[in-house]
């Protein structure tokens, strides 16, 4: 894929990430609700999608600038370690819910592990379905 288009498809994401987060902002101002999910979480994408799209707008804001960052995301170790980061992560979030779920279960709070569970199980699925494809591809 050429790296502008790849540059294009993150900035509508970032927009994308910027309506999200505005709408969960008005979904919380307009209900005026005791918990503060959708506010922080809406703020959270907000302030992310205008990070990004600055982050966009100083790369594509000149060929050179563009240039070397395309040649940052195709360097075979800044691959490996963006692969190893998503694997460690995969590892640790789905093994830290695992034992969440356990400490839970020993202290009686079932309904409270059920999330959690359901969260492990649709990872190893997900792992399962995703490991099926990548093997027949290669």
């Amino acid at each position: 894929m050429e790296f502008k288009k790849k540059m294009q498809q993150r900035f509508i994401l970032a927009v994308g990430y910027i309506l999200t987060g505005l709408a969960l902002v008005c979904i919380d101002l307009v209900n005026a609700s005791e918990n503060y999910f959708y506010f922080s979480f809406g703020f959270a994408l907000l302030l992310m999608g205008i990070l990004r799209l600055f982050r966009y707008r100083k790369i594509t804001k000149s060929t050179q600038t563009m240039r070397k960052q395309e040649l940052t995301e195709q360097d075979e170790r800044t691959r490996m370690i963006a692969e190893r980061a998503r694997s460690w992560c995969f590892s640790l979030s789905a093994t830290a819910a695992g034992i969440w779920v356990i400490i839970l279960s020993l202290m009686g709070r079932h309904e409270e592990a059920l999330p959690f569970s359901w969260y492990v199980c649709a990872m190893v699925v997900l792992y399962w379905i995703c490991f099926v494809i990548i093997r027949k591809k290669y």
